[in-house]
């Protein structure tokens, strides 16, 4: 960690990246334009909830060359893998990061902070650090839920962060590659023939209904 530059807050954008695409750039750009300290994105090894059977290296560099387009100083790829043993739960990210910042920022979408509930030691996590929230729906409704489910919580720990509704998902990439269909333009160009290649070989032949984003 010696590296980077070490001020007091950390914006982490943490997802298993299967794969990347410019959805997860323009939220990332979005996020930053007013963030004063070190920017993270951090794949996750082995995510809770999903099963991901794309390798975590080649993830690792789908996110290298996908958000090299950001013009950010101190905006850092992180590999978590050394130093978190398991599954990659928030809390223990930013029990990592911890260490090193005092102020802790979560970028997560608005479909995960409607299924707040499932995440471990969601409250301890609340405490910790706090969740800057982009859109998911167009009515908002997972907002809502969260703000239903945290209460006064939500107040204190959860930001929502202006930006537009972006409807790519890793999901829709990997349904449309099995299905044979072009996902130019959802993709970085320089990515493309790969992110199919690799696609094809885990999801071509059968139905992919994990939601992997």
């Amino acid at each position: 960690m010696s590296s980077f530059s070490r001020s007091n807050r950390a914006l982490i954008f943490g997802g298993s990246f299967n794969p990347p695409h410019v959805g997860h750039v323009i939220i990332l750009n979005y996020a930053i334009e007013d963030f004063d300290g070190d920017v993270f994105i951090l794949p996750t090894h082995v995510p809770p909830h999903k099963v991901v059977d794309v390798p975590y290296e080649k993830r690792f560099q789908w996110a290298r060359e996908t958000f090299k387009v950001l013009r950010y100083p101190k905006l850092y790829l992180y590999d978590l893998e050394p130093h978190i043993q398991g599954v990659n739960y928030a809390i223990k990210n930013v029990e990592h990061f911890l260490s090193y910042y005092k102020e802790i920022v979560l970028l997560v979408g608005e479909d995960a902070l409607g299924n707040i509930e499932r995440w471990y030691e969601y409250e301890r996590l609340l405490s910790l650090c706090r969740f800057l929230v982009y859109p998911r729906t167009r009515d908002g409704s997972l907002f809502a839920r969260g703000k239903m489910i945290l209460g006064e919580l939500y107040d204190k720990s959860v930001v929502e962060l202006n930006a537009p509704l972006i409807e790519i998902s890793s999901s829709e990439i990997r349904e449309r590659v099995r299905l044979g269909k072009s996902i130019v333009g959802m993709v970085p160009y320089d990515l493309l023939d790969d992110i199919e290649s690799t696609l094809k070989n885990f999801y071509s032949g059968r139905s992919d209904g994990v939601d992997c984003e």
